[in-house]
């Protein structure tokens, strides 16, 4: 990944920009959170600015979506706030609509066009299609990260393949800390849904967003009044202290 590191921002202080995707959306709006120079993957607030509906089709390039207000149906299945979606590249999905004002993390992995078809691209990977699932329904389960302090907990989105990306809700309870610095082999970034926590950065409050290369050394944490972000990290996702 060659994104650049960010530590830490508020989204609502990023510029927004219209927003479209070849072949599928145009003039909607977007806030650009981080954008890898490579492969011109990202990670976008977008907000869709008019109810739209949209034909069939498949993406080149895999997309994830996590809703955080608002409504996006993808044929028979309903993406409310909270839930999240996983586009393996070439999957086809069903006809679309979006409601005005819907408002999305929107992480495409490269530059994503949109290809109208009623069909899956040959070589499309639709095992691992996650096309709605709600994080109300997956219950809390302890962190798998050795080391990490008790007061924790997360709800897991998607396991990605070794080397690749997993996805998860983390939650912290209220006064729960973290006293070390610490640092993962692979990226990390989070985007706060709810509550706050204060690092050797700042303190970061619904909206902020961090993304950190591998081998970054951060912390100690400490919220007191409880934490809940969406996650994105590396697999496995080891922590080991400085």
């Amino acid at each position: 990944m060659a994104r650049e590191h960010i530590e830490f921002i508020q989204s609502a202080d990023v510029e927004q920009k219209s927003w479209a995707v070849d072949g599928l959306w145009e003039e909607h709006l977007t806030r650009i959170l981080s954008f890898d120079t490579e492969t011109g993957g990202s990670t976008e607030l977008v907000e869709w600015r008019h109810n739209e509906e949209k034909d069939s089709g498949y993406f080149n390039c895999d997309v994830e979506i996590f809703v955080l207000s608002g409504e996006l149906q993808i044929g028979k299945f309903c993406l409310g706030p909270y839930t999240y979606g996983f586009i393996p590249a070439g999957v086809c999905l069903e006809p679309w609509t979006v409601q005005e004002k819907t408002t999305a993390l929107w992480m495409p992995e490269g530059r994503p066009t949109f290809v109208k078809s009623s069909e899956d691209r040959p070589g499309a990977n639709r095992q691992v299609y996650i096309p709605c699932m709600s994080s109300e329904s997956i219950p809390w389960s302890s962190t798998i990260t050795p080391g990490f302090p008790t007061g924790a907990m997360r709800k897991n989105l998607r396991q990605g393949p070794p080397e690749g990306s997993s996805v998860w809700l983390l939650g912290c309870l209220p006064q729960f800390a973290t006293k070390f610095v610490e640092y993962h082999p692979l990226y990390e970034e989070h985007f706060v849904l709810q509550g706050s926590i204060t690092t050797d950065a700042g303190k970061l409050t619904p909206g902020c967003y961090f993304w950190r290369p591998g081998l970054n050394p951060h912390g100690p944490t400490y919220t007191e009044n409880g934490y809940f972000a969406f996650v994105r990290g590396g697999n496995p996702h080891l922590l080991y202290y400085a």
